[in-house]
């Protein structure tokens, strides 16, 4: 049974109702058993989503508000209607675009929304309608100093990563062993990992030793309706055990997600210990630590047949993408689809996540607009300023509008660089700024 605290409601399209649902925000974080700093953010991000959102809602439509408490993060969504809908104070550039002078009220309400949440989505649900989500996450102490196993002993066995205090031991152990790059973010707080393991949000398999102890670790979350990510595989014991502990970690994962209904698994976070004849590799990803070029390999693996699929694709994109189906032997479709003609806004709107451990930062859009190509390099620009060496950017292309963009980003100075197969509602492409740190 979930441990999950739930509300939804729905409320008409007017302002006086976003204090009470704001209110009704910190009841839940509070019940949640969320600390003061993180019930606040919750509830100013509520407030201010739904202030905004209800001068945008066309016709006066209600909004259809959904806010739930995890154990690892707080969430609100709001399912509204609005036409020709712009949330470009959203970005999160736009404290240096519009400056706090020349904002209006509703722009500065929906800036300080997008700076108190930890992440936001938007979802165009076709037509005019729209999915608003924001989330808020706890905050965890940093990992405690741990130890490597000592005296492990085979038979080493495989079983379902359930028990918290023994996740928070591999996670831990993991961070502390393996490069940053390789390790999830939630590696670094380990108290968090196996909350998000219990939350549903992340499944994983330890591999233990005679006696229970603690020998490896392989982690997954869904990506898509039809793909998982997965890190790892870490392993604790000597190296001369290490290739078999691996190994029956890789053959746990994949037993078990293969009674499930993905169809691929990949991974950007593979570590060396992973068995090179299991998986085929995508391409590579680059980054720049420590003043070093490092070059990180993608890999997949199929569960199921690939039967094919059609997807979208600007001029600029298309030898990339028929020289990777060709090379990895992909049925697909391509259609062609040419630049917007017309931009449906002025200002367009990019998901925007960093991580300065792992140097690295990743973009995905939201709205199209007149603004995209500068939006694109403004972020760049923020990512460079705050010492990024690698941007991504990801581009489904199941979404024409999302593949028509193709030039937008070259002229930013993103290159294609790895094809991920239904990685999103259909094929996902990584786009790589060409500039490294």
């Amino acid at each position: 049974m979930s441990d999950d605290v739930c509300v939804s409601l729905e409320i008409p399209a007017q302002t006086v109702f976003a204090c009470p649902v704001a209110g009704l925000a910190d009841v839940l974080a509070e019940r949640a058993g969320f600390g003061r700093r993180e019930r606040y953010r919750f509830q100013l991000t509520v407030e201010e989503f739904c202030l905004y959102l209800a001068g945008l809602a066309a016709d006066n439509r209600p909004l259809a508000i959904g806010l739930t408490g995890k154990r690892h993060q707080l969430r609100a969504s709001v399912a509204f209607q609005a036409a020709n809908l712009s949330l470009g104070a959203l970005n999160s550039t736009s404290r240096a675009r519009t400056g706090a002078l020349d904002a209006s009220a509703e722009e500065m309400g929906l800036l300080l929304a997008g700076k108190a949440a930890d992440r936001f989505h938007l979802k165009h649900k076709g037509a005019d309608c729209f999915l608003l989500e924001a989330e808020v996450d706890r905050a965890y102490p940093e990992a405690a100093a741990v130890h490597l196993p000592e005296g492990l002993r085979p038979p080493y066995t495989i079983r379902p990563g359930r028990d918290s205090a023994q996740l928070t031991q591999a996670a831990a152990l993991a961070s502390a062993v393996y490069p940053p790059w390789q390790c999830p973010s939630s590696f670094r707080t380990p108290g968090k990992f196996p909350d998000m393991v219990a939350d549903g949000q992340a499944t994983c398999v330890l591999a233990c030793d005679a006696k229970g102890q603690t020998a490896g670790l392989l982690a997954w979350s869904p990506c898509s309706e039809q793909g998982l990510y997965f890190s790892g595989p870490f392993v604790f014991v000597p190296p001369e055990e290490a290739a078999n502990v691996a190994r029956l970690l890789v053959d746990g994962f994949l037993e078990t997600v293969a009674r499930e209904s993905y169809s691929i698994v990949l991974s950007f976070r593979a570590t060396s210990d992973l068995p090179e004849a299991s998986f085929e590799t995508l391409g590579s990803l680059q980054s720049f630590m420590d003043g070093r070029l490092e070059h990180h390999p993608v890999v997949f693996r199929h569960l199921r047949e690939d039967n094919g699929l059609a997807v979208w694709c600007a001029p600029q994109l298309e030898d990339f993408l028929r020289q990777t189906y060709d090379r990895l032997a992909l049925p697909r479709d391509i259609l062609p689809v040419d630049a917007p003609a017309g931009r449906p806004r002025r200002d367009s709107l990019l998901g925007a996540t960093y991580d300065r451990v792992r140097n690295f930062a990743e973009l995905v859009p939201f709205l199209d607009g007149e603004d995209m190509t500068a939006n694109l390099a403004a972020h760049v620009a923020a990512f460079r300023r705050q010492g990024i060496g690698t941007i991504l950017y990801y581009m489904d292309l199941a979404v024409p509008w999302e593949a028509a963009l193709a030039g937008d980003l070259l002229q930013a100075g993103f290159a294609p660089t790895v094809v991920l197969p239904q990685g999103g509602q259909a094929d996902k492409v990584v786009w790589q700024h060409e500039r490294l740190a």
